[in-house]
């Protein structure tokens, strides 16, 4: 017996050394590297090749081996304003399926690794299944990834290579993959199989032998990180001749099957045939029979236990009743996987509806779903889900709140005990005959992080649910040493405001980050209440609409979307742009009239594209050029008077090519004139000072600390002083500091002491002119707030002066030398 657990340990200690501490310094030890890689990374592009050559390593190595660990993981849940996004993700490769407008922004938060992610199934070609691939794809390049491969309804290609006008992928290829054809992947992880399901009313339409002609001038496209105008010489025009207009005239849904893996090595077995410590077991390991010395054949079935034969799961996507018909006609093709299958297909046992909840209940739906066997889980994944999953937006809100609760309001997200988990019984309104309905298949509804082990099978996991502890968030801060008293020291300094007044204008800061969004801090976009019936948008990034939708909550953000004129977007890196499609859609949705939308006239060909080869949106915008208003400002016009401004004006500002700063004059409800002059993304501009001359508020861009002032210059931004500067210079009587690095996360780096009249901008913050006092005097109190985050760029701060001490002494030394 003893002889035989030395036996035993020997053969344990041969399958996996690393277990044993001797060797576990060897673990994984190419991961180490590119891990390592990623988190050291330069800001230069020279760091990717070599993450690239890393990330090759481990597939090579990863691509022999069926994967042990799999899980499918909700990204997105679909909640109002947010995607419906689902990570499958192994010990080895990465899957996500569709990408809708804030899925960059929640695998941020969420801490989902992006280095391996290759493949992206897309079940429709339309903006609330795609519209986060701009972004995703630049982090997706940062992070190593070489190769992306997009797979989805016909017309794919031809839509991200309308988004490289403003997405430049200098080191990830992307090819896309026709999935219409209903073909198969295929790889070492799983098989997915494509089932296009096609709309009824359109299928034999086409559009008439239109031609669209895009100008040489209207196809330049910005690089989202650095600035340069690319060009795109070469790009072919759009003809429309004889082509159906990708309008969800096909959707797809996906049946996937993990690969079979082989049964465990076990050990016992291993002893009794007689096999011995070595190469062989590695062969019995990764399934291959062997032959002893004495000659005995093993085999490598012998000495295992159970297979897996791998569990299927699909993701259905029916977008509408056009569509139903000819998802019963594939009823056929899903038949494998339900009741009337054999038993080895009978393992179905995650299926992810991102139908809208309107087609749930129809009765063809409930027929497809009846015929899955009860072990069969539904997750849900529309807007029934009412928790977007961006937590660390409500933990830093219910922080800021405790320093004035108009500024920084509680956002209308459903609270922790209103979240609906899971329930049983779904009632849901059917459309053609607006009677209540209940399903009559359990469903599962879910929240960001809610998790489903397919492999080992361990069902669902609610663990990692992001749910909301506003007393948690509270009392964390108030443990903060000092934090009582600098909040003490802070009310007693400002005057008591009258609370019960609504004043005009209301500046809501919906985002203030800079390139891509982080948890605390989305991207530019600033909602500006000109009076109760009118508002306007300065830039639109990423996620603007949802960022409305938890800060106003659903009912109040359809009445701002109905209110919202005009949407001023002052150049066209993505980060500036990219939800303009979004709240588009939206407002159509609901057949709100067209907005005026000034813009860099680039912005066409972008929307041109779209409009002809996605969805159409031509009617729910005017555009004005912002260039023709630097000349020739607008005022006492119909559209002035339409959106409640006395003028508006613009000029050039000193960033990328066609990027603008704007000024707006209106009269305000104490007929008062209120002039807001926005700067955009620029460095110091004197074009910009004169046109905001005597500002009663001045927007402007703060993206460096001060010490940083070359790497500001060299990305065309301003630093804390010089946007600052730029207020005294101009005469403002308030400024507010916005669109900072992600580096600044919860709080700017500021050494000097902050001017009476200057403010810091917060994501979710709502700022009126009796605020603006008030404001300028919470940078002490904010410094003690985040004080872990303050200390951390305050060490940064200090290792680069040492470093860049050392440089002046090492020249120094070198030039004495000579």
């Amino acid at each position: 017996m003893f002889l035989f657990r030395i036996q035993k340990a020997k053969i344990a200690f041969s399958l996996n050394p690393t277990r044993f501490r001797a060797f576990s310094v060897n673990k994984s030890e190419t991961n180490n590297k590119l891990n390592s890689l990623l988190l050291n990374m330069s800001k230069d592009r020279s760091h990717i090749a070599e993450a690239q050559k890393q990330r090759q390593k481990i597939k090579e190595k990863g691509s022999r081996y069926v994967p042990g660990t799999v899980t499918l993981q909700v990204l997105g849940s679909g909640a109002p304003g947010t995607p419906s996004s689902v990570y499958l993700f192994t010990d080895q490769d990465r899957y996500l399926f569709n990408c809708g407008e804030g899925t960059q922004r929640l695998a941020h938060e969420h801490k989902t690794k992006l280095a391996r992610l290759e493949h992206i199934f897309l079940t429709r070609t339309s903006w609330s299944q795609l519209g986060g691939l701009p972004g995703l794809t630049l982090t997706v390049q940062d992070s190593g990834v070489p190769h992306l491969t997009l797979h989805g309804a016909p017309g794919l290609d031809e839509i991200f290579q309308g988004m490289r006008r403003f997405v430049v992928l200098k080191d990830l290829k992307v090819e896309t993959v026709d999935s219409s054809r209903g073909e198969v992947y295929e790889d070492n992880v799983l098989t997915v199989r494509a089932v296009p399901i096609k709309r009824e009313t359109i299928a034999s339409e086409t559009l008439s032998q239109e031609k669209l002609q895009i100008e040489t001038d209207e196809t330049d496209y910005y690089s989202h990180e650095n600035g340069d105008l690319k060009n795109s010489e070469g790009q072919k025009s759009f003809e429309g001749e004889e082509k159906l207009r990708q309008e969800e005239n096909v959707c797809i849904s996906y049946i996937c099957k993990l690969q079979p893996r082989p049964g465990a090595l076990s050990l016992e077995k291993c002893v009794d045939k007689g096999v011995t410590p070595g190469p062989l077991l590695g062969k019995l390991k990764n399934g291959f029979d062997v032959t002893l010395p004495d000659g005995t054949v093993v085999k490598a079935d012998e000495v295992r236990g159970i297979s897996d034969p791998g569990p299927v799961f699909m993701f259905i996507d029916i977008p509408s009743t056009d569509y139903l018909p000819s998802f019963k006609e594939n009823f056929p093709v899903f038949a494998n996987h339900q009741i009337t299958a054999s038993n080895e297909e009978q393992i179905a046992l995650v299926v992810s509806h991102f139908s809208p909840y309107e087609i749930i209940t129809t009765e063809i739906y409930q027929e497809f779903m009846s015929k899955f066997p009860p072990s069969t889980k539904h997750l849900m994944l529309n807007t029934k889900n009412n928790f977007s999953g961006y937590l660390a937006s409500h933990r830093i809100q219910h922080q800021l709140n405790q320093l004035d609760s108009d500024i920084f309001p509680i956002l209308k997200e459903p609270q922790e005990g209103d979240i609906v988990t899971s329930y049983k019984k779904l009632k849901l309104e059917n459309p053609q005959d607006s009677e209540l309905k209940t399903s009559k298949v359990p469903f599962d509804t879910v929240s960001s992080m809610t998790s489903y082990h397919l492999r080992p099978r361990k069902g669902l996991d609610r663990g990692m649910e992001q749910k909301l502890n506003p007393k948690e968030y509270v009392n964390e801060t108030f443990a903060i040493d000092g934090f009582a008293e600098a909040l003490e020291n802070y009310k007693s300094s400002i005057d008591v405001k009258d609370k019960d007044t609504e004043e005009y204008p209301q500046i809501v800061f919906l985002g203030t980050g800079s390139c891509i969004p982080n948890k605390t801090r989305n991207v530019s976009s600033i909602l500006l209440h000109l009076s109760k019936t009118s508002c306007i948008l300065l830039d639109c990034g990423e996620g603007t609409w949802g960022q409305i939708i938890r800060f106003y909550g659903q009912s109040k953000a359809l009445e701002v979307l109905k209110h919202l004129k005009g949407i001023y977007v002052s150049h066209l890196h993505a980060d500036h742009h990219i939800g303009l499609i979004g709240l588009l859609r939206e407002r159509q949705k609901h057949h709100f009239d067209a907005l005026t939308l000034f813009a860099p006239r680039q912005i066409t060909s972008w929307l041109d594209f779209y409009d002809f080869r996605i969805e159409t949106i031509k009617d729910t915008y005017s555009l004005i050029p912002n260039g023709s208003m630097i000349t020739t400002p607008l005022s006492d016009t119909k559209t002035t008077m339409d959106l409640g401004l006395k003028s508006i004006a613009t000029c050039g500002v000193r960033h990328c090519p066609n990027s603008f700063g704007v000024a707006l004059e209106f009269q305000n409800d104490k007929d008062e004139t209120i002039k807001i002059t926005y700067s955009g993304d620029t460095m110091p501009c004197r074009e910009l000072v004169e046109l905001g001359k005597n500002s009663t508020i001045l927007i402007h861009e703060a993206t460096m600390e001060d010490e940083l002032v070359a790497e500001a210059k060299l990305k065309m931004h301003s630093t804390v002083s010089q946007a600052i500067n730029q207020g005294v210079e101009m005469n403002a009587k308030y400024t507010i500091l916005t669109h900072f690095s992600q580096r600044y996360a919860k709080l700017p780096r500021i050494e000097s002491t902050m001017n009476q009249n200057v403010a810091i901008a917060f994501d979710n913050m709502l700022v009126q002119l009796k605020d603006m006092n008030t404001l300028s005097k919470m940078y002490p109190v904010l410094k003690v707030m985040f004080t872990e985050h303050y200390e951390e760029m305050q060490q940064k701060a200090i290792k680069r002066a040492l470093k860049k001490e050392r440089k002046r002494l090492l020249s120094t030394e070198v030039n004495l030398t000579r």
